[in-house]
């Protein structure tokens, strides 16, 4: 899988980051329950946010799909 293609489908804007908007709209998108739960998609987001800027990115993104795909 080419993590950076996926990243910018999460990264809609383009900003090199994945905001909790963002990844809201992609799991809406694929249809699974979580996505429309902002509570949810925030706990998500400050899981693999290891900076604590309130976003992540590609490096955090990495792991959050390698923790996925395991």
């Amino acid at each position: 899988m080419d993590l950076s293609k996926a990243f910018k489908v999460f990264n809609e804007d383009g900003d090199g980051y994945i905001s909790t908007r963002e990844l809201q709209a992609v799991l809406g998108k694929l249809g699974l329950s979580g996505g429309s739960e902002i509570d949810r998609v925030e706990k998500i987001i400050l899981s693999f946010n290891l900076n604590l800027d309130g976003r992540v990115d590609f490096f955090e993104f990495k792991d959050m799909m390698r923790s996925v795909l395991v």
